[in-house]
């Protein structure tokens, strides 16, 4: 009978132990924020702009180990399990070629959809409104960023690119986009 207490007795501490390891981990993981790598897109010149239609742009699968940026910036301590909370801290869009009449004010919006090889369904990861004065460049913070932290538990992560035109171009536009992530 005391063996069967004592055993009860250290199951309980453990699974108070490790109900309160998560809590523990959230408070002392002071969060890290990483950069993606540079997403490169050739817009082709857009003949009709229909600020309305939202248009498919491609799609792209990239591998990403999340679980060992976090503990490379830990020093080990933390990975992808202590982290409850990822989501777009910034968003830098650069246009190398735009000119008076060929830059990001041709875009009205633009959104990027995340899916896994762990969590297949997609959802929006960032969505931005470029504003009718933007020009070569045009940064964001987006204010309502979705908690992407599911998606990265996977190692392929696939994205789709959607956007909706405000004005014609004449040339094809160089974008490249730079995304920082913070995980808590």
């Amino acid at each position: 009978m005391k063996k069967q207490l004592t055993l009860i007795f250290i199951i309980a501490i453990c699974l108070a132990g490790f109900s309160s390891c998560k809590k523990a981990a959230e408070a002392l993981f002071p969060g890290v924020d990483f950069t993606l790598p540079v997403i490169n897109v050739t817009v082709p010149a857009i003949p009709l702009a229909d600020s309305t239609a939202e248009v498919g742009a491609g799609s792209f699968t990239t591998y990403v180990n999340v679980d060992s940026t976090i503990k490379a910036n830990t020093n080990g301590i933390f990975g992808i399990n202590a982290v409850s909370s990822v989501k777009v801290k910034q968003v830098a869009v650069t246009a190398s070629n735009a000119d008076a009449d060929n830059n990001l004010s041709a875009f009205k919006t633009f959104r990027i959809t995340i899916a896994s090889n762990d969590k297949t369904t997609a959802s929006d990861m960032m969505s931005i409104s470029f504003p009718a004065d933007a020009g070569a460049s045009y940064t964001e913070q987006p204010a309502n960023s979705t908690n992407i932290v599911d998606y990265l538990h996977g190692t392929s992560i696939t994205n789709a690119v959607y956007g909706s035109a405000r004005k014609t171009t004449t040339k094809a536009l160089n974008i490249q986009m730079t995304i920082t992530l913070t995980a808590k």
